[in-house]
């Protein structure tokens, strides 16, 4: 059973970031046995540089730790393109909490106290979805299931049937293109639709996304691409 786990696990690389000394190494030493390659650092500022450029397969990141925080250190990260998957590990389990570490770009939340190897079954199901849900990027082709959008020219299809979007409902597309399956705030739809800091209304996304699954959806109502996160915002599915 050992080996069997070892081969499963070989080669793929962990980034664990923890100021609790005793639960990091916890974590690394169970992770190891696994056939991980484990780095670990005990705060957010020493794991912003391995996190960019590291090319791990998962993070896995304490919430509260003293500088910055995992939050904050995922967030640098996603704004600098980097969408390695990551779990946050948090002794808070309220929805506020979660819905702040999914705005933050995290793909998975597990509240404290909790088992390694409930915390192995996670992580696995990130890098089966990660493997599984890449999108297929043909120069400035991007594919999903049956929509391809063609950036270049400008123009998506579903079953080869052109849709016609405005550029507005183009952005929102291909944004959430780049990673299906991953959770996008409405915050961080309306801040790549405007290119700035949006001041208005989080809410102001929503006919933008009505009027995208009115042409992009057989049946607006059940939409089987542009999908609902609730207390979040809005994602496309990885399997339409």
């Amino acid at each position: 059973m050992e080996q069997q786990a070892t081969n499963k696990y070989s080669g793929k690389r962990l980034l664990i970031v923890d100021d609790d000394a005793d639960m990091r190494l916890l974590l690394a030493e169970y992770f190891r046995r696994l056939g991980f390659e484990v780095q670990e650092r005990d705060s957010g500022q020493a794991a912003l540089e391995p996190a960019l450029t590291g090319g791990f397969d998962c993070l896995i990141l304490d919430v509260s730790m003293p500088g910055m925080s995992g939050l904050e250190l995922l967030k640098r990260v996603r704004d600098r393109g980097v969408h390695t998957a990551a779990l946050f590990l948090t002794a808070h389990d309220a929805l506020s909490d979660k819905v702040a570490g999914f705005e933050a770009g995290a793909d998975d939340y597990l509240a404290k106290p909790f088992s390694p190897r409930e915390l192995e079954y996670r992580v696995e199901a990130l890098l089966r979805r990660s493997a599984k849900i890449q999108p297929v990027v043909e120069g400035e082709r991007i594919e999903v299931g049956d929509l391809v959008i063609d950036k270049r020219r400008h123009e998506v299809t579903r079953s080869g049937k052109l849709i016609e979007l405005t550029p507005l409902e183009f952005q929102i597309l291909e944004l959430l293109a780049t990673e299906p399956g991953r959770a996008w705030s409405r915050n961080a739809l309306l801040d790549h639709v405007w290119s700035t800091d949006y001041e208005g209304y989080q809410r102001n996304i929503d006919p933008h996304i009505n009027r995208l699954r009115k042409k992009l959806e057989t049946d607006p109502k059940d939409p089987r691409y542009v999908l609902t996160v609730r207390g979040v915002g809005y994602k496309l599915n990885e399997a339409p």
